[in-house]
């Protein structure tokens, strides 16, 4: 026996939220991913994403998170609260509180970071603050990028680098 289901209750849109996702062109929960021509794999995901309404060939989206998984199974997942993507999908504005965290212990902050998605390279903006087992640095700027034989994924901090060594505490 099957029940009746009362799809006006069932339904939990407030009436001016409905009313906005009818009017606004927007995708809840996009997500693309691909790989590098070196073999990197780089999942991009958002809670939301529209078309820039001054330049419809861009695409903005909020609470943006990135994760790159490199040959080797180095891990770097990228968090921000926006981003704003060019319409060939080649390169994201990460852009409000961007976290980035790698699977070697590092947790990196930043105001602004510009993530190109063709070749697994990103870039700050300005200053970055990195916590690891070694201790926190504070530099002027970050790179990520591929380098070497092997492609390998490498950090480099530049611009008045400052590291406040925090030795681990060892008993005997």
């Amino acid at each position: 026996m099957s029940h009746k289901v009362d799809l006006e209750s069932a339904i939990p849109f407030a009436d001016v939220e409905l009313e906005k996702r009818l009017r606004d062109r927007q995708i809840t929960a996009p997500y693309f991913s691909g790989q590098t021509e070196t073999g990197h794999n780089i999942t991009v995901t958002s809670a939301t994403a529209h078309p820039d309404l001054e330049d419809s060939s861009r695409i903005i989206a909020q609470q943006v998170g990135a994760l790159l998984t490199t040959k080797d199974g180095t891990e770097l997942t990228v968090t921000a609260q926006a981003g704003d993507m060019d319409g060939s999908f080649q390169e994201v504005i990460l852009d409000g509180n961007v976290e980035i965290l790698t699977s070697a212990g590092f947790t990196i902050e930043t105001d602004e970071m510009t993530f190109s998605l063709e070749d697994a390279r990103a870039e700050t903006a300005g200053q970055v603050t990195a916590q690891s087992a070694l201790g926190q640095l504070n530099a002027g700027r970050m790179a990520l990028r591929p380098s070497g034989e092997n492609n390998e994924i490498y950090l480099f901090f530049t611009k008045g680098v400052h590291l406040v060594y925090t030795p681990q505490t060892t008993t005997r």
